[in-house]
């Protein structure tokens, strides 16, 4: 895999998860109806301080593995599986979720700062580190095997921007009062990459098999 199928793959993949509602989506939005406009850059800056450390580590105990041709395929199909599972639950919570705008969906309110909210949300979020443990874990091999550490950083570039514009533009939508979150275009568009994530990582799975 070069870098013109990478880079899309890693925007594609990251779009299903940055756009799904959850926590750091709920924190965004009540931060932004306190804090204004720049809680949404604050809270992506707090998610990447966590992130990106978990990247490094993540890359750094993978370096040695990667000269294995079996271990690249067990790598290659956890990846896929992952990538159809979480699309699945996607899907799931696209159909089960029938609004955003839900009585309650906005009273959280952290007082710690937007910042802190993003470190917390980000660390204490399971689903967050499963995802880069499997999901995650794929594409940073595919990163190392094309440009060793500078790779890492390139895919992970091609990822975190996605954060920062997504989680600014909701920060602004709450401080405005738009109620963006309970639009149907969200719920399509989510349905839409999640089914795109299933396809892919079927895909995946048996390029591996």
């Amino acid at each position: 895999m070069g870098w013109e199928t990478l880079i899309p793959v890693v925007i594609v993949v990251s779009a299903s998860g940055v756009l799904s509602p959850g926590p750091l989506t709920i924190v965004t939005v009540s931060s932004g109806a306190r804090y204004g406009r720049l809680a949404g850059p604050l809270v992506s800056t707090g998610h990447m301080f966590v992130e990106f450390p978990l990247v490094l580590a993540i890359a750094s105990g993978l370096t040695g593995v990667l000269q294995d041709k079996g271990a690249q395929s067990v790598i290659g199909a956890l990846g896929g599986a992952a990538l159809i599972v979480f699309g699945l639950l996607g899907i799931s919570q696209s159909l089960k979720t029938k609004s955003l705008d839900a009585p309650g969906f906005r009273t959280g309110r952290f007082k710690g700062g937007p910042f802190i909210a993003g470190l917390l949300f980000t660390g204490l979020n399971p689903f967050f580190i499963t995802w880069w443990l499997t999901v995650g874990t794929a594409l940073i091999a595919e990163a190392l095997a094309l440009a060793s550490v500078a790779g890492v950083i390139v895919m992970y570039a091609s990822h975190i921007w996605m954060d920062y514009v997504w989680l600014t533009f909701l920060g602004v939508a709450s401080e405005r009062a738009l109620g963006l979150l309970g639009s149907k275009a969200l719920r399509y568009m989510e349905l839409l990459l999640s089914s795109a994530l299933v396809a892919m990582g079927a895909f995946l799975f048996l390029r591996v098999i």
